[in-house]
């Protein structure tokens, strides 16, 4: 049965495509989208979440919920300049026993085997954002059980989001907890980014629940300071 979150979700994606929301567009804010599809505020911040896990929009403070793909492949648009659209690419995937900082974001033991997924956002040549991400070995089987797509292999399964395969498993993910802080770089990470270690790096962590609230994948991400528009910014409000 299709939750309430996910069918505001499908009919934003649909008047998307139909070109009521453009590339580059604005979605309504979320007291807008309560009133209009008689949802909780917490259901319409669900569907926004699912726009944004999908690729199809990104979240710009201080203006909105920024329309930047649509479902359907349509002929180019021209974003804004203040809309990132960088390319993701997987670059690694495999399983690992999860540290303590993490096994505490998703609710394991520390030393549970998870899937560790590492994907990079490039501009260009350069790396402008690293990725993170930890999915529990239960919620890894599961996807694999009902999809058929073994996450922890990169060339089997490139998928740069999950967010389609955990919906087709029935885990339904929303996101629910995000911290952001900044600090300085670490050596890799100056290496990967091809920055200074005198300039600041963004670092947000993010734990996405499946509708019963449980922990299903955890990431936490990198990003030059310098950048416009952070893609880990997440609709929380």
């Amino acid at each position: 049965m299709e939750t309430k979150y996910q069918h505001v979700a499908d009919q934003l994606i649909a008047a998307i495509d139909r070109g009521e929301y453009p590339v580059g567009s604005v979605l309504p804010p979320l007291r807008d989208l309560t009133m209009r599809f008689g949802v909780a505020r917490g259901t319409a911040r669900a569907a926004v979440a699912v726009l944004v896990g999908e690729g199809l929009a990104v979240v710009k403070q201080g203006v909105g919920t920024l329309v930047c793909g649509t479902a359907r492949p349509t002929r180019p648009v021209e974003p804004p300049t203040w809309v990132v659209r960088p390319q993701l690419e997987v670059v690694l995937s495999g399983w690992t026993g999860v540290g303590a900082e993490v096994a505490a974001r998703l609710g394991l033991a520390s030393g549970s085997l998870a899937v560790h997924r590492v994907r990079h956002h490039r501009q260009g040549t350069r790396v402008v954002q690293i990725d993170q991400q930890w999915v529990p070995a239960g919620v890894a089987g599961r996807i694999e059980r009902n999809t058929g797509q073994d996450i922890a292999d990169r060339q089997a399964t490139p998928h740069t989001h999950l967010t389609v395969l955990m919906r087709r498993a029935g885990l339904n993910p929303v996101v629910a907890a995000v911290t952001m802080a900044a600090r300085m770089p670490e050596r890799g990470e100056c290496v990967t980014m091809g920055i200074p270690p005198s300039r600041p790096v963004l670092v947000a962590h993010h734990v996405v629940h499946d509708s019963t609230g449980k922990p299903v994948e955890a990431t936490t991400t990198v990003a030059s300071a310098e950048r416009a528009t952070p893609m880990f910014t997440i609709p929380m409000n």
